[in-house]
């Protein structure tokens, strides 16, 4: 195990964009996008090369607005046990306030401490070097968002990242991802069959009911996988991301994107997945409850229990 975490940290630390590396800082900075007012308070407007910068998009509450390319960060974490929603449909169970129907569903996880060497001593640069790019792009008199990071008291500290679902198809054509590995890794809409198990046909949903709602999506909307691969670099089936996922240690590339709401007048940050490679599945974590305790001898001649009696 430490030989494969050391192994990724060296080739994250050799790509420039590792966050473990405290100079990596000198080699970003934010880039203003879009048409919103406060486009000039937003960090420096430069242009960058190579997307080898951190992007922001300015929006009136239009946080749904796919954000412009970006840096691809890098990590190594653990996926927190209880702040997971990874799963295929990020768990959608019915309209809620925060999400009123799936076409809003961003499956979303906290990234903690992997706490085993050598990403232990990294985890806590990662920490401040998010913190010292979330501070560097700010809008005067806005206050920030806790939603990205979470220093909740008597708990680890995380960082949250999300993915995005769904994606107009007037925003990407014939594309679904791209993604670059030890090998080229190209995967297509040509390539997901009716019967795929990618497809919108027989993609996992928490509760069948809504199943109708996702089929309507078809025609307008792309649906898109999670760039999730396991150990042997083979793209992660929807059905078993849950257990795959929930407390694995992974290694995770990711932009990180700024938005000024102006009805609330706040700054929000987020982490939007690109990449994720299992480096080492989770442990399976023992049942909590009652233990039903198993008789040591089982009598074949004891009369069965009368009807209506309970165990």
């Amino acid at each position: 195990m430490t030989s494969v975490l050391k192994t990724s940290c060296d080739c994250l630390l050799a790509s420039g964009l590792y966050l473990g590396d405290s100079s990596i800082v000198g080699r970003l900075q934010w880039v203003p996008e879009g048409r919103g007012a406060d486009a000039k308070a937003v960090g420096n407007t430069a242009d960058l090369d190579d997307e080898s910068g951190l992007t922001s998009q300015l929006s009136h509450d239009q946080t749904d607005t796919p954000p412009p390319k970006g840096a691809k960060l890098s990590a190594i974490v653990q996926i927190d046990q209880e702040n997971f929603w990874l799963a295929s449909n990020g768990s959608y169970v019915g309209p809620t306030a925060i999400c009123k129907e799936i076409l809003k569903v961003k499956p979303s996880c906290s990234l903690s401490n992997p706490a085993v060497e050598p990403a232990p001593s990294d985890f806590a640069t990662v920490l401040q070097m998010l913190c010292v790019l979330t501070e560097e792009c700010v809008t005067p008199g806005y206050s920030s968002r806790k939603s990205f990071f979470s220093m909740e008291k008597n708990k680890p500290p995380c960082f949250k990242v999300q993915h995005r679902l769904f994606e107009a198809c007037a925003n990407r054509l014939h594309r679904l991802v791209g993604i670059f590995l030890p090998l080229q890794v190209t995967v297509t809409h040509a390539m997901f069959h009716a019967d795929d198990l990618f497809s919108y046909k027989l993609w996992p949903l928490t509760k069948e009911r809504h199943c109708a709602e996702l089929l309507a999506l078809k025609p307008s909307h792309w649906l898109c996988p999670m760039p999730t691969y396991d150990l042997t670099n083979d793209l992660l089936i929807p059905s078993t991301s849950h257990r795959c996922l929930q407390g694995a240690i992974m290694e995770i590339h990711f932009t990180l994107s700024h938005w000024s709401i102006v009805t609330t007048r706040c700054d929000v940050y987020s982490g939007l997945i690109w990449l994720i490679c299992i480096l080492v599945l989770p442990v399976a974590s023992t049942a909590a409850g009652m233990k039903r305790k198993l008789p040591l001898h089982l009598d074949i001649e004891e009369k069965p229990a009368k009807k209506g009696a309970h165990a």
